[in-house]
This record gives structure tokens, sequence and C-alpha cells, in this order.
């Protein structure tokens, strides 16, 4: 297989010389044994369409200018498609065919639940958890006794902290999945699992859903979290800054994780990000994926709602800019680590717009990943592969912390680990598949040295891959798997090896 330098395809930008870390970053790591950590996740952020990583729409100035404090990884790739897979990914280390938890609102496997980046820091951390997005809220439940102050996925939102599943701390995980059950939809129509409580609970929801239309700021509505709650990112960013600012007061060093839903759909800006992007930038037209087929939507209609989402890309990293400024004024980023991510991205192609649905193209696997070190001054760019299981085994070198279990990821590059331009990295949508049985039913994407290769086990599908080869081809409109059988081979064996490493090691 010919090697191909992903360096140069993925330079969007001047490499900004800088070392590792800045001096100032080096000082405070030796004057404080564990820096304050605060991880904010926008949720359904793709890195293809921040200006961030050249995206043509300026929807990321903010993060753009706080990049300049930071060392950015400009191919930085989940290992899920949806929130379910790509969050405990993120928390645990490890790969979706490890953790288990690849169905909608999924758990991980129980054994593993305990070796999170939640569990592994030790009592000297004092831990605050948000989750606007219930699966991720879920997630994060399941860590035994790893919260010290778990805010209500409706916090700083129109609702207010009155859900049920809040009166259930003993198990939150269970109390979230009962929530689902019996107050809302089962099946996408108006059926609840309980219908006096799903009625009660939907009429409540009702009432609140009248200041929609109340508030100047959102002409399109305000956005929501679906069947939870109204919220206005102002609120959300202005809590967020209140609660970091407070957490700040305490001697005790803070490990604060904030998983906020926007930009997830639906995509409602407020009305001065509405107003963004009035121009006629075109996008590649892109052949009707065969999953999409039966309902594919029309081209005029993803390209709206991609407006919209840059929109509301915009929006949140307005607000971003906003805490970061807050957090700078208060002295925070002298003394705390600040990763900014996603748990996956969004796409606008191929009959489709969204996330999850056994698509696994470049928009909605590769995120954003930025992480601003105690006091860094200077940027750096890291342009080889990584993935988000890389950050907890980050985390642990960076804090001493260790786990009994072997990571699937890496230490980062910039923070003790090697660029590796060829190394292989797995992403797995697997919701078709029992959690409790090996895989052997999923869209797996598999990128290595440049190509990227899809793969369909279990599916009755007349092309059985899909292979692209990056560099020449960053849109993935030629699949080359019908021409190129050697590099196919070369993939396709790694691939299917390394499945059947991990089914063999699956034990019920």
């Amino acid at each position: 297989m010919k090697k191909i330098s992903r360096r140069k395809f993925l330079k969007l930008a001047p490499l900004v010389a800088a070392g590792t870390l800045s001096a100032v970053g080096r000082q405070a790591l030796t004057q404080a044994d564990h820096p304050n950590i605060i991880i904010i996740l926008f949720d359904a952020m793709s890195a293809l369409n921040l200006s961030l990583h050249g995206y043509p729409r300026e929807t990321s100035p903010s993060l753009t200018r706080f990049a300049e404090r930071c060392t950015i990884y400009h191919s930085h790739y989940s290992a899920g498609n949806f929130t379910t897979p790509g969050t405990a990914s993120m928390l645990t280390g490890l790969l979706p065919w490890r953790h288990r938890a690849f169905h909608y609102g999924g758990l991980i496997a129980r054994d593993l639940a305990s070796n999170t980046m939640l569990s592994l820091l030790g009592e000297e951390y004092y831990r605050t958890a948000f989750c606007q997005n219930p699966w991720a809220d879920r997630l994060v439940g399941q860590v035994p006794g790893g919260i010290e102050r778990f805010l209500a996925l409706t916090s700083f939102s129109l609702r207010g902290d009155n859900l049920p599943m809040d009166h259930l701390p003993g198990d939150r995980s269970l109390a979230s999945i009962a929530s689902d059950e019996f107050l809302f939809d089962l099946s996408g129509g108006d059926r609840m699992g309980s219908g006096i409580l799903g009625y009660l609970y939907r009429t409540a929801h009702q009432r609140i859903e009248v200041d929609r239309e109340r508030d100047p700021r959102y002409p399109r509505g305000l956005p929501e979290i679906d069947g939870y709650a109204l919220y206005a990112n102002q609120e959300i960013y202005r809590g967020v800054l209140k609660e970091l600012l407070e957490l700040n007061s305490s001697a005790q060093p803070q490990f604060s994780y904030f998983h906020l839903y926007s930009p997830h759909q639906p995509y409602k800006p407020d009305r001065r990000h509405l107003q963004l992007f009035d121009d006629e930038i075109s996008f590649p037209s892109k052949p009707v994926h065969i999953f999409n087929s039966a309902r594919g939507y029309a081209e005029s209609d993803i390209q709206d709602r991609r407006l919209r989402y840059d929109q509301q890309v915009a929006h949140v990293d307005t607000e971003f800019g906003t805490l970061i400024d807050g957090l700078d004024a208060a002295g925070i980023l002298d003394t705390s680590y600040v990763i900014v991510t996603s748990d996956h991205g969004e796409m606008f192609e191929r009959g489709f717009f969204g996330h999850g649905e056994r698509m696994m193209y470049e928009p909605v696997l590769r995120i954003p990943l930025l992480i601003h070190a105690p006091g860094q001054r200077q940027r750096r760019d890291i342009y080889s592969p990584t993935s988000n299981v890389d950050l907890l085994p980050t985390l642990e070198a960076m804090t001493g912390a260790a786990s009994s279990v072997r990571f699937d990821g890496r230490i980062l590059p910039g923070f003790g680990g090697e660029e590796d331009e060829e190394r292989t990295l797995f992403s797995m949508e697997a919701s078709e598949n029992s959690a409790f049985a090996p895989v052997k039913k999923a869209v797996i994407a598999m990128h290595k040295g440049g190509y990227k290769l899809i793969a369909y086990p279990g599916y009755d599908l007349e092309r059985e891959y899909e292979m692209y080869n990056l560099v020449e081809d960053p849109q993935e409109l030629n699949d080359l798997s019908t021409r190129d059988s050697s590099t196919l081979g070369i993939l396709r064996e790694e691939l299917m090896d390394s499945l059947s490493q991990a089914n063999a090691s699956y034990h019920r």
C-alpha cells in the first residue's frame, strides 16, 4: 500500500511554532500536582463545519481565538457516530466493541463502569457533571460514587430542576431509563409507556412550551432537548460560568464535565445568528446512500438544514467566547486544563442530515479537540490522526491516576504521546447488534495512512465495502473498493482481524 503523508492533506493553516507546553504552563504544573480539569463538550459539533478547520463560513471565530492558547488536533475522530458510543468511548478510553454501549441510550458494560475518567482521578478531585443530553447523563450516572455534584440536565432551562429522575438519586441510570420508558413516546408516535404518567408529563411539558414564542431572541423558537426542556444558550453558558467561578473558590482541585446540547438538532439559533451566512456557497452533491434511498431528503432541504446548523454553531461559538473570557478574567485559565471537544459530528449529504443511522462519513466522525494547558500562551497544531479514546489515557498521564484496564487509546501527542501518521483508527455503529453478543452486524470505519475503509458486516448489500483515498478525495466521492483491490485487501484484513480479536475476547 502506498504511503501517503496525512500532513500534506490535513494542513489547513500555517503551522505556528510552539513547544509542547508553554514555559508558563510547565511552571503551573510544577506548582500544582493536581491542576483543575474542565471539559466542555459541544454535542454534535463537526470539525468540518468549523472555520477553525478551514470551513468557508466563519462559524467559529471564538474557537479560533482560543486556539492561539491551545494544542489543536486537526485529524481527531470519534469512535461512534451518535451520543452513546461516542461519549462512552471518550469516558472509558475503549472502543465500542469493548465498552458495549452501542445502542441508543445504552450503558457501558457493568464491569467497566468504574474505569472512566470520572472515577479514576482519585479523591483529590471534587467532581462536577452537567449533561444536557439525556443519554450522556445516563452514562455519567453509571459511575459508582464518581460525582460529588451532579447537575440536573434541565439546569438553567425553562423547565427547572424538576425531572422525576432527579428525585431518584440512588441509581441515576436506572431512573433515566424508567423516565424514557414511561414518560416519552416509545416508537416515534404518540404512545407512551404509561398512558397516565405519559399524559400528565406531556401536559406539563406543553404548558412550558407556550414560552417558545415568548422569547424575542429566538424567532424560530427556543432550542429544546427532545421531550425534556426548552433552553436558551445564553442562560446555559451563563450558568456554566457561574458554576466554574464558584468551584474555583475551593482549595480542592476540580474536575468539571459539561456536556452541552447545542448545536444538536433541532437547529434554532437566536435572532442575531439567524441573520448570518447570506452567501452563495455551494457544496458537492453526493449520491444518496442505499440506507436512505427510500426516504432521502431533497438536496435543497439538506442545504437549508446545513445553513441553520452553521448558524447554531456560530451561536454556540459566541457564547463559548463569553465563557472563556470569564474564565480568563478570573485567572482560571492559569490553573486549569480546558478541553474542548464533541461526542460526534453532523452530516448534510447523501440524502441525509443529522447523525447516527449507520452513516459513517467524515462529517459525522471528525470532531474538534482543543486542549489548553495551565497558563499556556502559545499554539501548537497536531495533524497526525487521533481518537477520542485517547483522552482518558492522556488525563491519566496528566494527573498520575492509575487504571487496571488496558486502554484502546494512546496518550495524545503534545502531552507525552508520539505522532503517528500511519496509525489505525476505528469507529463503529452497531445499534442493531446485541450488546451481549459478539459483533456480527455493524458499520465500521477504519482510517489508516490517508485511506478510509467502511465495512458493512452482517448487512445484505451489493457492496460490502467502501474505500476512499482521503488525501486525493476528502469529500469521499470516489469509491475505490472495486478499483484498488490490493489496498482494499490490506485494509480489509486488518479490520476483520481486529474485529475477530474483539469478538474472541468478548465473554458473556
